[in-house]
């Protein structure tokens, strides 16, 4: 009920609603069906109303926008545009770049183009868009994108550099500086890029003057830019944000070197500049510089340490490691405000988590698409713009910079997308003021993932404008699942068939006995503890760094060394396999080696192990930068316990020594295929002949570990080719081991006879006068034929590996 006048009461009809002891029409769009209420129901979807009624009427479909705007309240139309899809309300914006006036209502998608107010002839253009901001709430946002480049301040800035000032002097100098701040400060927040340039103009008048710039007018400068860099800086005019920012940057620098105030820091919120006096003092060309910043977006806060000692608090975030002795100016910036790039974008907001989130999605976007798109990435620190002036050759500048987002450990930092591996990384860069875009050439990026609270060394080679960028990539490209379940289940039959080798022949008396017979067995032994240890590593260690061996710690060192060791013995064990086939099969005479297996596995386990060792110390290092200390770990890769990929100790120390033991045995392969392929057996048709070498060919070929040489080749970029490769790669290698059982064992008569006559399934065949056990194999047929190495080789069954005793060969 309401009331109608001061004595009069009625009940409220449908349409109304009492309100503060009144009656009142509902508003436009809003109903009550039943008399007595006291809320107003909303229409429904594609529903519109008068004010004051107690139904809806429907909406015109499909253009309401055009067939309603004429008949019915703006309100009632614009609902039900917005009941067909997102939409932006009638508005007028007040902006960096002027007051836009009754910007009309409009769908998703739509435009209004308006020119700018205040930019000279011919005007750019200002373009408010109807844009989508939450797909699942179907919700829009007006967003505005300007080409405009002037504010409503920046003539008043332009006046400073353009009216005559006449001679600049230290007083005028001043004058200009504090005129300039009280002009930025008062925009605060509503500073455009126009304005940027402008002030860009008027510190170029100051820096070009004779006299140096005052504290008090460096003070005003830095003052003035961090309005600036607070500003809304955004236009569509990217050309045009390049020039000026590139002019504002430059200038910069030169008021940080002609600046009175030397070994001290002129700071603000956005921007400090120091300008660091030459020092010819003993020790100047190693002094080093080092900051503290509790808070990143806050240079107010910065301020000298004495290097890297003391509480974490008291860590610094920013150390300079360069010669003291020619001098050097120093700009920071909390960001890159004036370091515009088409490539980096804004660093989301929020907690950590969430980052993390938010970034990898990003990357999950690209992922798949083979278009050669870059993933974005962010500036994630402070920037700072180095002068040292010329440099000799060979010159290095040293930095130490926390990055403001910790991207934490592995555990969070590495993440498993569909069949591919995605970590977040640190990568130090340079702004390339020439094509306007940070680069990551001539700089190398140092850091230790497993130290989320580290910060990041940058070794350049030049100086200019550095800071440490964040993206996430995918890693190892090549990796697929697929591969390493293969590998898992390859490896696990080899692991089996190698102990199932060693088991069958080391009871055999009358075949261990042989040269032949022990190489097999040292150098399956070797395979077997190589296998097992690239076998179990993925129990033992969890590229997210939650194994029970950590990566990075002395367990995972001892490991990746061992791994390192034991894979170089097994090449060192194919090379004398294939030494002792070349002996026993080619030269046959002369070939006899006092204390031979003491010297081979002198040679085997004696050479491998200057290479992990001379890799681990040569190759991780401590890399100092005024006091502080990271640790560069090149020897070992960042996701598990074995060499870094791609860097120069594994090509120097891994794929090296695999290459020379390719070509080595490569050599002895076909110097042992020219014996087979000329061995005849006159009881086998050619076929059968055919077959019988193919299978010795094989059997070489393998149990020589030529098939690493697909290794050599997985680089290559075709199409396709790659992924090939890397599978033959897998079968072949990670299969070898199945392989020495197969030719050792399966197709060894000796070993089959031996275990046959061990069980009672077969008659012990009656000793030869020549001692020899079978005359069977390979290594027996290309010496029991004739005296001298010319005569014809025969075979009398198929390459069966290398069951011969000493005796038979002169060995």
């Amino acid at each position: 009920m309401g009331w109608t006048s001061s004595s009069t009461c009625e009940i409220c009809p449908a349409g109304k609603r009492s309100k503060d002891g009144l009656c009142v029409d509902c508003t436009f769009n809003e109903i009550t069906k039943l008399e007595k209420q006291t809320e107003c129901t909303r229409c429904e979807k594609h529903y519109h109303s008068i004010e004051g009624q107690s139904s809806c009427l429907k909406c015109d479909d499909p253009e309401p926008e055009k067939t309603m705007k004429d008949s019915t309240n703006e309100l009632q139309w614009q609902k039900c545009v917005a009941d067909l899809g997102p939409a932006c309300e009638k508005q007028t914006v007040d902006g960096v770049y002027g007051t836009f006036v009754d910007i009309p209502f409009m769908r998703a998608g739509n435009e209004e183009v308006r020119e700018c107010q205040f930019d000279p002839d011919p005007k750019p253009m200002a373009t408010f868009k109807c844009e989508i901001v939450d797909e699942k709430t179907d919700s829009a946002k007006l967003v505005a994108h300007y080409d405009c480049i002037k504010t409503p301040n920046t003539g008043e800035i332009e006046k400073l550099a353009t009216e005559p000032q006449g001679e600049i002097t230290p007083e005028k100098t001043e004058e200009i500086a504090n005129s300039l701040k009280d002009l930025t400060s008062t925009a605060g927040a509503s500073s455009g890029i126009g304005d940027v340039e402008a002030a860009a103009d008027v510190i170029g008048v100051i820096a070009d003057a004779p006299n140096d710039v005052s504290e008090a007018a460096t003070e005003n400068l830095v003052s003035a830019v961090n309005s600036l860099a607070g500003g809304n800086l955004e236009t569509e005019d990217m050309a045009k944000k390049e020039e000026i920012s590139k002019k504002m940057v430059n200038n910069l620098k030169k008021i940080a070197q002609k600046t009175a105030v030397t070994n001290k820091l002129v700071k603000s919120a956005n921007i400090a500049i120091m300008k660091v006096k030459p020092d010819t003092s003993e020790g100047a060309e190693n002094k080093g510089y080092s900051f503290v910043l509790p808070d990143p977006k806050d240079l107010n806060k910065l301020d000298q340490s004495g290097g890297g000692g003391g509480s974490e608090s008291q860590q610094p975030s920013i150390a300079i490691q360069s010669s003291s002795a020619a001098g050097m100016s120093v700009v920071l910036l909390t960001g890159d405000a004036f370091f515009p790039s088409e490539k980096t974008g804004k660093l989301p907001a929020g907690e950590p988590d969430s980052v993390t989130t938010e970034l990898f999605a990003d990357l999950e976007d690209d992922l798949g698409l083979d278009n050669g798109t870059e993933t974005v990435k962010y500036v994630n620190s402070v920037v700072l713009e180095i002068d040292i002036g010329e440099q000799e050759p060979g010159f290095v500048l040293n930095l130490y910079i926390k990055p403001n987002f910790q991207v934490g450990d592995t555990s969070k930092n590495l993440k498993r997308i569909d069949d591919k591996r995605v970590q977040i990384r640190y990568q130090c860069a340079w702004y390339n003021d020439e094509k306007f875009e940070w680069v990551a050439d001539g700089c190398d990026t140092i850091y230790d993932s497993n130290q989320p609270t580290g910060g990041v060394v940058c070794s350049c080679t030049h100086n200019t404008s550095f800071a440490v960028l964040m993206a996430a990539e995918e890693i190892d490209p090549g990796y697929i699942e697929v591969q390493s379940m293969l590998s898992r289940i390859l490896l696990a039959g080899s692991i089996v068939g190698l102990i199932a080798t060693i088991g069958l022949i080391l009871p055999a008396s009358a075949i261990v006995t042989t040269r032949s017979a022990k190489v097999n067995i040292c150098f399956s032994i070797a395979l077997l503890i190589a296998s097992l240890l690239f076998f179990i590593q993925d129990f033992l260690i969890k590229d997210d760094n939650s194994g029970i061996i950590k990566l990075k710690s002395t367990g995972c060192i001892v490991y990746t060394m061992l791994q390192h060791y034991m894979w170089l013995v097994v090449f060192m064990w194919t090379i004398i396999e294939g030494f002792l086939m070349y002996l026993s099969l080619v030269q046959v005479f002369g070939s006899h080696i006092s204390h031979y297996m003491i010297k081979f596995n002198a040679l085997a386990y004696g050479v491998p192990i200057v290479f992990p060792l001379a890799g681990y110390f040569a190759f991780t290092r401590k890399v100092t930068v005024a006091g502080v200390e990271v640790v560069d770990h090149q020897y070992m890769a960042e996701t598990m316990c074995f060499l870094k990929p791609g860097t120069i100790n594994f090509y120097a120390l891994f794929f090296g020594p695999l290459v020379l033991s390719i070509m080595v045995n490569l050599v002895f392969f076909f110097l042992v295929l020219k014996v087979i392929r000329s061995s005849k057996n006159s009881n086998l048709s050619d076929k059968e002949q055919l077959l019988r070498q193919l299978k010795a060919a094989v059997g070489v070929m393998v149990l020589l570990g030529t098939g690493w040489v697909i290794g050599v080749f997985m680089n290559v970029p075709a199409p396709g080719m790659q992924v090939s490769l890397q599978y033959v790669f897998i079968i072949v290698n990670a299969s070898q081991g199945m392989f020495v059982f197969l030719f050792y064992v399966v197709l060894n008569d000796a070993v089959k006879n031996f275990w046959l006559e061990k069980f009672g399934l077969k008659t012990a065949a009656p000793k030869s006068g020549t001692g020899a056990s079978t005359a069977t194999n390979v290594y027996a047929n290309a010496s029991a034929s004739g005296a001298n190495k010319d005569a014809e080789h025969t075979y009398s069954s198929a390459a069966e590996f290398p069951a011969k005793r000493d005796d038979n060969a002169n060995l």
